[in-house]
C-alpha cells in the first residue's frame, strides 16, 4: 500500500492517512490460540508509516469487544430427528445470525449442572423460528440437557446485538451489564408495541 502512497504522491496528490482496516480476530473456538493485537498490527508498519509521515488508521473494534458478551439462552426441548439430534433454544438467527449468515462458529457452553447420567451426544444447537438455516451451532458435543437448562453462546460482542433483527416476531433481548458480581440492565428488551409504534397514525 505504500508503494501506492508513493506513486500518488509522486504525481502531486497529497496523502496524510493510511487506514489499515481491521480483521484482528479473536479466538472463538477457545483453543488457547495467541492471536495478534492492534499492538502487534500497529508495530508491523510504524516504520513504513513513520518514514512517509503518515497518520495510521486502524478499526480493531472485534479483536476488542467481541469476547465482552455472551448470548445467554433456556434450552426448551431436545428432539431427535432421524440420526440428527437437536438442542432447541428460545434464542435464534434473529438475536445472533452470524453462523447461519457466512457460517461463522460460536462457542456454546451449556451452564446448567447436567444430570450425572447425562448421555454425551453430536447436536445442532437451533432456535425456534422457522428456517433451516435457524441454527447457532453445528456438530456441537454436549451432555443432553434438560429443558428450562441455562445455554451460552459466547463471543457475542460484536455484530451481534448490531446485526440482529425482528425477524418472525422475534423482539430483542435486554442486555445486562456484569460487573464484580453485580448485574444491570444497560438496554431493555423490545416489546410488541415497540414494534407496532411504527405503524403508528398511518
Amino acid at each position: 500500500m505504500v508503494n501506492y502512497i508513493d506513486e500518488i504522491r509522486s504525481q502531486g496528490f497529497e496523502i496524510k492517512f493510511l487506514n489499515i482496516g481491521g480483521g484482528l480476530g479473536i479466538d472463538y473456538y477457545h483453543a488457547g490460540a495467541i492471536l495478534p493485537t492492534p499492538m502487534d498490527l500497529i508495530n508491523t508498519v510504524r516504520e513504513l508509516v513513520l518514514s512517509r509521515d503518515l497518520n495510521l488508521i486502524i478499526e480493531p473494534g472485534r479483536s476488542l469487544i467481541a469476547n465482552t458478551c455472551c448470548f445467554v439462552n433456556r434450552v426448551t426441548g431436545v428432539k431427535t430427528n432421524g440420526t440428527k439430534n437437536f438442542v432447541v433454544i428460545d434464542g435464534s438467527m434473529a438475536e445472533l445470525i452470524r453462523p447461519s449468515l457466512y457460517g461463522a462458529y460460536q462457542h456454546i457452553e451449556l451452564v446448567s449442572p447436567p444430570s450425572p447420567d447425562a448421555k454425551i451426544s453430536t447436536f445442532d444447537v437451533v432456535g425456534p423460528v422457522c428456517e433451516s438455516a435457524d441454527f447457532l451451532g453445528k456438530d456441537r458435543e454436549l451432555p443432553t440437557p434438560a429443558k428450562g437448562a441455562g445455554l451460552v453462546v459466547h463471543d457475542a460482542g460484536a455484530y451481534c446485538m448490531s446485526m440482529a433483527s425482528t425477524y418472525n416476531m422475534k423482539m430483542r433481548p435486554p442486555e445486562f451489564w456484569v460487573d464484580d458480581g453485580s448485574v444491570v440492565k444497560i438496554r431493555h428488551a423490545e416489546t410488541f408495541d415497540d414494534f407496532v409504534r411504527f405503524f403508528d397514525g398511518l
